[in-house]
C-alpha cells in the first residue's frame, strides 16, 4: 500500500528541498507529486527564470507527476529508488 504524506507546507521548490533534509530522502529516490501540484511547481521554476530541466531533479531526487491520480493535492509519495 502506498503511502502520502504531506510536506508541512504548500508544495514549492523550498518547500520540497526542507523536506528532502528533514526526512533524508537519499538521492536517486523520487518524489511523487499530484498531478496539479507538479504543474504548479512548474510555473514557480518559471517564473524564477530558472531554466527548467524535465525530468524534474532536486539534489538528485527525480520529481514525478503521478499519472494515475492516486496522490491527494498537498501530500507526496516517496518512491525508493530500487522500487522504481
Amino acid at each position: 500500500m502506498s503511502e502520502y504524506t504531506s510536506i508541512g507546507s504548500r508544495i514549492s521548490v523550498s518547500a520540497i528541498r526542507d523536506y528532502l533534509f528533514a526526512k533524508k530522502i537519499e538521492k536517486g529516490d523520487s518524489l511523487v507529486l499530484n498531478s496539479a501540484d507538479y504543474e504548479h511547481l512548474v510555473e514557480e521554476i518559471k517564473k524564477k527564470s530558472e531554466p527548467i530541466e524535465i525530468p524534474l531533479n532536486i539534489f538528485g531526487v527525480l520529481i514525478v507527476k503521478d499519472k494515475s491520480g492516486r496522490v491527494p493535492t498537498g501530500k507526496v509519495q516517496i518512491v525508493e529508488d530500487d522500487k522504481m
